[in-house]
């Protein structure tokens, strides 16, 4: 009797196992379609684009969930969603109609398709975004706003909205980006001993050679910022051969050669009421070198020097009240790129 319940137990078990491992041979989750759009702490995916005056692509991966390989082909249809950006803007700045989120109008981008093929066998595909960046004024915040439409051949995950993109548009160019501008002396009027500065000046692209960054210590989150921006054109003269480094490019194959780049500075403002006056003559230093520890990493370091003049009109209720300032000294940044990332958005360590 003994030996028949000892039989017994161990058929169930050898039953249960087996049970156990034809399970996992099933699809243990339901397939769900999303778009792969990680957002930061603004709630939003930002994704930046090297300037350019023709298209930019952009490369937009859709994923299909599940315990196993994708046994079936997907056609996606992907839309502008109108609605998201507005409850967002809503919801993080209420009234401050200035800070919003600006959608992306259509003459910014276009899509080759309006559907993304997704074969069975894969669980990702990509949906293709053609960019215009020529004219975007990136006094504002400009986001493409994305959603996989309902069909009854998929089900979406909507999971965290993991079905929508919110692509917070940032374009670079080789000298956009956070500068220090702690040594950016800005004097009230004819005042030549107590000055102001501020710590960083953001400097957005306006083409591939200029950026813009605003006057003085100009609040980068007032309400009239855009009336005091600058631009600022690199005029190249001078391009020297420094250095090599024992890093071989991946795409070309060539030793990485480190440059030392100096030229002059053209300021210039479109508002003329800012009766923008430069002094002097502004140059600009750009030196490469690679990190000690990193020989992978080349950090270029950039540092404007500059002296100007402007007049705040905008900062008094009475329009016959101005505010003189003249801002001397350098402005800096440093970037750093891992030069064996053939991706140069993903190479630069933003």
């Amino acid at each position: 009797m003994k030996k028949l319940y000892f039989s017994i137990i161990i058929l169930g078990a050898l039953l249960f196992i087996s049970s156990c491992n034809d399970e996992w041979k099933d699809e243990l989750y339901t397939n769900m379609l999303s778009l792969k759009a990680p957002i930061n702490r603004d709630d939003v995916s930002v994704i930046y684009l090297r300037y350019q005056d023709k298209e930019t692509n952009y490369k937009l991966p859709v994923i299909v969930s599940g315990s196993q390989i994708n046994n079936r082909d997907y056609t996606v249809n992907i839309k502008v969603d109108n609605d998201t950006l507005k409850d967002l803007n809503r919801d993080k700045y209420n009234d401050r109609e200035d800070l919003f989120y600006r959608q992306l109008s259509p003459s910014h981008y276009e899509f080759p398709s309006q559907t993304c093929q997704i074969p069975a066998g894969s669980d990702v595909a990509l949906f293709d975004i053609n960019f215009k960046l020529k004219g975007l004024d990136l006094v504002e915040k400009w986001v493409l706003p994305l959603t996989i439409a309902p069909d009854p051949s998929y089900t979406l995950n909507t999971y965290k909205g993991r079905q929508k993109a919110l692509l917070w548009v940032i374009p670079f160019n080789d000298y956009s980006g956070s500068y220090s501008a702690t040594n950016m002396k800005v004097y009230f009027g004819n005042n030549t001993e107590k000055y102001m500065a501020a710590s960083t000046r953001e400097a957005r692209v306006v083409d591939e050679n200029t950026i813009f960054f605003y006057a003085g210590i100009t609040e980068e989150l007032a309400e009239n910022r855009g009336l005091f921006k600058v631009k600022c054109e690199f005029i190249q003269e001078k391009d020297t051969i420094i250095g090599a480094t024992d890093i071989v490019d991946p795409i070309t194959g060539d030793t990485v050669k480190l440059k030392m780049k100096t030229g002059k500075l053209k300021l210039s403002a479109d508002n003329e009421k800012l009766a923008l006056e430069v002094i002097g003559n502004p140059t600009y230093v750009i030196r490469e070198e690679s990190d000690i520890d990193r020989p992978f990493i080349v950090r270029r370091t950039y540092i404007l020097t500059m002296e100007y003049r402007y007049e705040d009109r905008e900062s008094s209720s009475n329009p016959d009240v101005v505010f003189p300032y003249r801002c001397t000294g350098t402005m800096s940044l440093q970037r750093d790129m891992n030069v064996i990332i053939p991706d140069e958005d993903q190479a630069i360590l933003w």
